[in-house]
């Protein structure tokens, strides 16, 4: 039996780009013994993944004692192979002192005063790691290093023959599908546009007066449901928003679904003409996995950083922050590539 460990110790999107890899191990290697050491954060989607043999959390807000202890939990078995991908202290701590016949990795470079640095430092990038790629700081990128390709290219070294544009992988069960179905037939009815909203959207101008009104002249034109999706959402645009849609007339046409679990949200994704949101990490990695439709909407300096985390496989879209109303007419134009508008 070959064991496999990947450190991905921060958020949902971040995992998500892995699972193509996971499951390619799995079918390489039948009787393959996967771990994964995780965060709080993702932690619930990790656990849903039946591929996966052993989840570890680890919080760096952990005692020194409970951190040892995890070392030491995973310091016990011998692996194939080590993923420490996460730039994580701790994780490359533990890569350090493990066994195993690879060690793999990503270095994340950043510049001070002109210097570049490395974390993990020179030393350890050139005598632990037997193959890393390198990736750079949000501050520091000059052009678009793309992260999935980088983590294709190590899992490649042990022979998985894996391409980019493969599709990530989602454990969707049979009964997540049927209660979609049943939820999709009373309610939903017919094809859709999802927008999901999040605290990304509070710097856009007019926000909290206009957005309604741009939702309502949007499904008018391109009569199309429009889904609205949000989780723990507490901001005023947002309350705002909710309000109108509660008391409009349209509300059969402009559905809210507030605080769905992470399987009900991926069949949202998965069945929508396309999706929109202020890159949601979750949404447009979740994409990856059914090569779907996105428009992403994002601040203009960030466009080298969000082109290096999109999925290969997915027809994607991005449109530069400005006032809601600017924004909204760019929504309509990109959404011409997926329907009649």
């Amino acid at each position: 039996m070959k064991r496999f460990i990947f450190f991905r110790n921060d958020r949902l999107g971040d995992f998500l780009i892995l699972t193509s890899i996971l499951k390619s191990i799995k079918e390489k290697y039948k009787d393959s013994h996967i771990t994964v050491v995780c965060s709080p954060l993702n932690y619930a989607l990790v656990k849903k993944y039946k591929i996966i043999n052993q989840v570890y959390i680890h919080s760096k807000k952990n005692s020194i004692f409970k951190k040892i202890s995890l070392l030491l939990k995973i310091n016990k078995s011998k692996y194939y192979a080590s993923f420490a991908v996460d730039g994580k202290s701790f994780s490359n701590l533990c890569n350090f002192l493990i066994k195993a016949k690879y060690k793999l990795g990503l270095v994340y470079k950043y510049r001070i005063f002109k210097m570049w640095f490395s974390k993990p430092n020179f030393f350890y990038k050139y005598f632990v790691f037997d193959k890393y790629e390198t990736f750079t700081s949000k501050k520091d990128l000059t052009k678009i290093e793309h992260l999935p390709s980088k983590l294709i290219n190590l899992a490649n070294y042990l022979k998985l023959n894996l391409k980019p544009q493969k599709n990530y992988y989602f454990d969707t069960t049979i009964k997540d599908k049927k209660t979609f179905k049943r939820f999709y037939r009373k309610f939903i009815k017919k094809r859709y546009i999802l927008f999901h909203f999040d605290e990304k959207w509070i710097d856009i101008n007019y926000v909290n007066n206009n957005l309604f009104y741009n939702l309502l002249k949007l499904q008018k034109k391109i009569n199309k449901k429009i889904i609205i999706t949000t989780f723990k959402n507490k901001n005023d645009y947002f309350l705002n928003l909710k309000t109108q849609v509660l008391k409009s007339n349209y509300n059969k046409e402009i559905l809210l679904i507030e605080n769905s679990n992470l399987s009900f949200f991926e069949r949202l994704i998965n069945h929508s003409i396309c999706s929109v949101s202020c890159h949601s990490g979750f949404l447009v990695q979740i994409a990856g996995s059914n090569s779907c439709n996105l428009i992403d909407i994002i601040n203009k300096q960030d466009y080298n950083w969000y082109s290096s985390w999109k999925p290969k496989n997915t027809k994607h879209k991005f449109i530069f922050k400005s006032n809601i109303d600017k924004i909204f007419i760019n929504i309509r134009i990109a959404l011409k590539s997926y329907i009649n508008v």
